[in-house]
């Protein structure tokens, strides 16, 4: 049995390296990742050629990871991507270790199983972002406080600060446990001095850049109104990431079940609540349940920037041990009815397995790389040939834009609310060009600049439109 498990882990690491693609879709973060891990190994600023709005500025942690592979080996989307697989096995490892204590192997071994063969990590796998090593980092802190390797301890939490803002929910859930569960004022005072050093560190190093906070504060109205809309996202990615909808098998599923959660996130999360205030009183809390808490809080704050499932679920990676470890935990108290729930839990299970190694399968030869695609890999050549170093544009896409030329550009807007203030923006940051799409132009850009006697069009092919800006 075990020299079977052993070879399906093999398999499914063999099938995930043999099927990476080099390129990458537009996305855009990736592209700040790899110029921030670039400016690093040349010794520039951190956010130099980046865009010219520093809206978000992410923690250097990829960065820092990525830039001796760029160093080695220049921009290698493949080698790149390796990173991916090698931090999401190595927490499927981690976790496989803290189940077995706390679960018991029959249990460790289904969990494991499950993220191995995972078909949104094969797809999710192809993007160059943080989301995997932070899931990492989260998984070797959880592991090192049950396994009491205080410096590990704190050492992964910073790494995962490091990685992801999002890192501070880990020393939030700390000092909470120390402050009310266990009451140990040294570890306080320590977790609380190496989290005022990563801050002091970061600060120095990035700076302040409000951006999350200056877009919530322009529309506070309606970035709550958005979060009241948009609860459930973070209950409905939880599900997509146990079913995505990549086939038609698995998409029959998800659409069956996902009206229904959606209903129910708020009992969900109201469940989660009661649960903790009551562990709290009680004062049962896990590090564990701490975290989560604090975690799928800030999520569901987060769910106001308005994200389906399929693009939010990679923020759900940290809630992956909460969500097994309840699952158990609610099997366990069912158990006691003797309705035969533990052996509907074992098929349930299978069928999502199953549903996922079928995705894989169907899927094998996924490429999200979009930069071949010769509509695109002509404007890219445009930009390049055409436009001066120092000349700069506005492109819905800027961070890629400016990964694949080597200039410098913005977004036409980055809110609804500077999209009245379009030429004032265009005055004020000196652009050169603007690049509008043909066939997804939502906004009407291509519109305004046709109907304008300040630009004009001197580039076009079957995807794109490129205005020369005529300075006044």
């Amino acid at each position: 049995m075990k020299f079977f498990v052993c070879v399906l882990f093999v398999l499914a690491v063999f099938v995930n390296l043999w099927t990476l693609k080099d390129g990458h879709n537009w996305g855009d973060d990736f592209a700040q990742y790899i110029i921030n891990a670039r400016n690093i190994v040349e010794g520039k600023p951190f956010m130099s050629g980046v865009m010219l709005e520093n809206a978000v500025v992410y923690p250097p942690g990829l960065p820092l990871l990525i830039a001796p592979v760029l160093k080695a080996f220049g921009l290698n989307f493949k080698i790149l991507k390796l990173l991916n697989v090698f931090f999401w096995y190595l927490s499927v490892a981690v976790l496989y270790v803290l189940f077995l204590r706390t679960a018991g192997r029959p249990f460790a071994l289904m969990a494991a199983l499950f993220l191995a063969f995972s078909s949104f990590f094969f797809v999710y796998k192809q993007n160059v972002l943080s989301d995997v090593p932070f899931f990492f980092f989260v998984c070797a802190s959880l592991y090192a406080f049950e396994h009491r390797r205080d410096m590990a301890f704190l050492l992964s939490m910073s790494a995962a600060l490091w990685t992801r803002s999002a890192g501070i929910a880990l020393f939030a859930a700390a000092l909470f446990y120390f402050i009310f569960i266990r009451r140990d004022q040294r570890t306080v005072i320590v977790v609380l001095t190496v989290l005022v050093v990563n801050e002091f560190v970061l600060f120095f190093w990035l700076g302040w850049h409000p951006g999350f906070l200056t877009v919530v504060w322009q529309g506070t109205g309606v970035f709550l109104y958005n979060v009241f809309n948009n609860f459930a996202t973070v209950f409905r990615s939880l599900w997509y990431f146990f079913c995505p909808d990549q086939t038609i098998f698995s998409r029959c599923l998800f659409n069956t079940m996902d009206p229904l959660i959606g209903l129910a996130a708020p009992f969900f999360y109201l469940t989660m609540v009661w649960s903790f205030i009551r562990g709290f009183r009680k004062k049962s809390l896990s590090y564990l349940e701490c975290f989560s808490f604090f975690y799928i809080s800030m999520l569901i704050i987060e769910s106001g920037f308005s994200q389906p499932p399929a693009a939010f679920t990679r923020f759900i990676f940290p809630l992956l041990p909460f969500a097994f470890a309840g699952s158990r935990r609610l099997l366990s108290s069912l158990e006691r009815f003797k309705f035969g729930f533990s052996q509907a839990a074992r098929v349930a299970f299978l069928v999502l397995l199953l549903i996922n190694v079928t995705n894989v399968i169907i899927n094998r030869d996924f490429n999200d790389d979009v930069f071949n695609f010769p509509v695109n890999s002509e404007l890219v050549n445009w930009v390049k040939q055409n436009m001066k170093p120092e000349e700069r544009f506005m492109f819905f896409r800027p961070r890629a834009l400016a990964l694949l030329t080597g200039r410098e550009g913005t977004a036409p807007w980055l809110s609804p609310g500077q999209r009245p203030l379009f030429f004032q923006r265009v005055r004020d940051y000196k652009i050169s060009y603007v690049l509008s799409t043909k066939d997804n132009d939502p906004n009407g850009l291509a519109a305004q600049l046709e109907k304008s006697s300040q630009f004009r069009l001197v580039w076009e092919n079957r995807g794109y439109e490129i205005f020369k800006f005529i300075h006044a």
